[in-house]
């Protein structure tokens, strides 16, 4: 599945979510909802990677947990771009790819 189809079926959940729950999801509220997912996400790195306490989870849990939480942060990211109108495979391409060359090739100079 390419990228804008994952925004487009995660977009479409988002606003059943709003629906069932009576949530508005202004460009605000998506805004910090993902700010919400991104501190979740760091808080379960944290639990993780051993820097926080356990919540009584086993490794495998602990690694569960944060793969969940990448995805709701990942998803999230995927509403905002969506709603603000950001065409995720083209702002990838032009921001990243520029650089593939020089940062990708062993014989890529410092400078």
């Amino acid at each position: 599945m390419e990228l804008n189809e994952w925004a487009d079926r995660i977009e479409h959940i988002s606003a059943g979510y709003g629906r069932v729950y009576g949530v508005e999801r202004t460009p605000e509220w998506v805004l910090l909802k993902l700010t919400e997912e991104v501190g979740e996400l760091a808080q379960a790195w944290l639990t993780a990677s051993g820097q926080g306490r356990d919540r009584g989870l086993d490794t495998h849990e602990k690694q569960q947990a944060l793969a969940a939480e990448w995805a709701d942060a990942f998803g999230m990211m995927l509403v905002f771009a969506r709603r603000a109108g950001i065409d995720l495979e083209d702002a990838l391409t032009t921001k990243w790819l520029k650089w593939e060359t020089d940062y990708t090739d062993e014989t890529a100079v410092k400078g």
